[in-house]
């Protein structure tokens, strides 16, 4: 069994910094990404499903390893927002997937999953501008606005991701049974991030 705290460290690690109390706050409570996962029900409606699901299969990609939609992350993000999130930073995703979807429409006249994968990522490319200048022009603001919603979207993505089995185990190296601990070891005879 994973070490919550820890996954959530290592998680943090991979966002650049501190994940929000909320994410926490889901984690520790159990909340995880699981394959097969049903999504409706939760907070979403199925065209905000439809495009967040679209922006998480960009974020994590299959590969030689399963992607995030592979692992369940859009079910995971629909009940860590119902279940987790507060009021203020759903509306702020529900807003945000709003723009994605009116911006897909400006640029082709259809909704963000009906783009090509190149369309997608370059709008993601612009979303990650603007949330990057978002957070730096807010850093010393009191209080705090709420944050991006890009922020939010890669937060999840990336917890639920690292929360699943296959993230846990196939992506961060996971040995339950890691033998004596060894402080010096170099990093190249690693390989990969320690899931513990």
């Amino acid at each position: 069994m994973l070490d919550r705290r820890e996954l959530l460290h290592r998680a943090s690690l991979l966002l650049g910094g501190a994940i929000s109390a909320s994410a926490a706050s889901g984690i520790l409570a159990g909340c995880v990404a699981m394959p097969g996962a049903a999504t409706g029900g939760g907070l979403l409606s199925a065209e905000e499903t439809a495009s967040l699901t679209a922006m998480a299969d960009q974020i994590i990609p299959k590969t030689d390893t399963p992607g995030a939609l592979d692992v369940g992350v859009p079910a995971f993000i629909d009940r860590m927002l119902a279940g987790y999130y507060q009021q203020r930073e759903r509306d702020v995703i529900r807003s945000g997937l709003q723009k994605v979807n009116a911006d897909a429409q400006a640029l082709r006249g259809v909704s963000f999953p009906l783009l090509t994968g190149d369309e997608q990522v370059e709008l993601m490319k612009r979303y990650d501008r603007e949330q990057y200048d978002y957070t730096r022009a807010n850093t010393s603001t009191t209080p705090a606005p709420p944050p991006h919603f890009f922020r939010l979207v890669k937060e999840l993505t990336i917890l639920g991701f690292c929360t699943s089995e296959a993230g846990a185990t196939r992506l961060m190296y996971y040995n339950p049974n890691p033998g004596p601990y060894r402080g010096d070891l170099p990093l190249s005879e690693v390989g990969k991030v320690s899931a513990l």
